[in-house]
């Protein structure tokens, strides 16, 4: 996900217009000081694994994962008709041959990341639990497997926004498996360059860091891992102060990304996303923390 991203989805994989007076009184209600690690999102991770499946199952005709996780995601485009089942809107079998919708490639597209990812998961989070400490804890894990409706959204909202192909956009996605870690402000300068040289001595590859304490939109440090298996995995760092305001500003985040909000919305949304963000406490060193990138 992008730096910013909510880690929970929405259940109707849509955007849920918010009023201006709720957003308000949101905000006035919020207090990062009652923050509890019990903050997770509802559901658990046979749900939505189980979900993804069935949904896949109703689509597809039999896909094989790709060998070698770190293969490129393939040319779909040509191949994909012949393994795409009742695809139609109204349910009848696509004609050999017959062109894909942008809808349909970005759904082929989309399970594909997602079967390589599922595969990859288990030994990823038993990794990502052993950075776990007393004062550091993971969060969300029932989504940390993006779903099948907000992977296929994203893709296509890459292509559209990168001008490139759905295909194009998808390879360059990086948070379909993503983890959040808390470590308490404390220890947060030690505990972020401990994680990372246990990832790197586990034979993780850090690709991309960014830290973003001090943003305007968004403050955590944001990392995007290669695994061993040569899967993509996303890891933020946050405070449970930082992560309760991530958690509690995603709607006015929701309505800033929509295309579809008014300008008066963008603008009252922006209002409160800098209000809630300038309510983060940055831990003591956390803006100084780097991390060499791989060569």
């Amino acid at each position: 996900m992008n730096a910013g991203e909510e880690l929970t989805e929405n259940r109707t994989g849509t955007s849920v217009p918010v009023r201006k007076n709720h957003l308000v009184r949101s905000f006035r209600k919020f207090q990062p000081a009652h923050f509890s690690r019990r903050i997770t999102g509802a559901g658990t991770l046979v749900r939505s694994l189980t979900a993804v499946f069935i949904i896949m199952m109703a689509v597809l005709s039999p896909v094989h994962v790709l060998e070698g996780y770190a293969s490129p995601i393939p040319d779909l485009h040509e191949s994909v008709p012949a393994i795409v089942e009742d695809a139609n809107p109204d349910g009848t079998r696509m004609e050999p041959g017959a062109a894909l919708t942008k809808k349909q490639k970005s759904r082929v597209l989309a399970t594909a990341l997602l079967l390589t990812a599922s595969s990859a998961e288990p030994a990823v989070t038993a990794d990502m639990k052993e950075l776990e400490r007393k004062d550091a804890h993971l969060q969300g894990l029932d989504y940390r497997l993006k779903s099948l409706d907000s992977l296929m959204r994203k893709i296509e909202s890459d292509a559209d926004e990168g001008q490139t192909s759905l295909t194009a956009a998808a390879a360059g996605i990086s948070d379909v498996l993503r983890y959040t870690l808390t470590c308490s402000a404390d220890d947060y300068s030690v505990m972020v360059p401990s994680a990372l040289t246990t990832l790197e001595e586990k034979g993780y590859t850090v690709e991309k860091f960014r830290n973003a304490w001090g943003g305007r939109f968004y403050q955590g440090i944001n990392v995007h891992l290669m695994s061993p298996a040569g899967v993509r995995v996303e890891l933020q760092f946050h405070t449970p102060q930082s992560f309760a305001v991530k958690q509690a500003s995603h709607a006015v985040y929701e309505i800033r990304r929509n295309p579809a909000s008014s300008p008066d919305e963008v603008a009252e949304a922006t209002r409160l996303s800098l209000a809630y963000n300038a309510a983060v406490i940055a831990p003591q060193g956390a803006a100084a923390i780097a991390w060499p990138m791989a060569a």
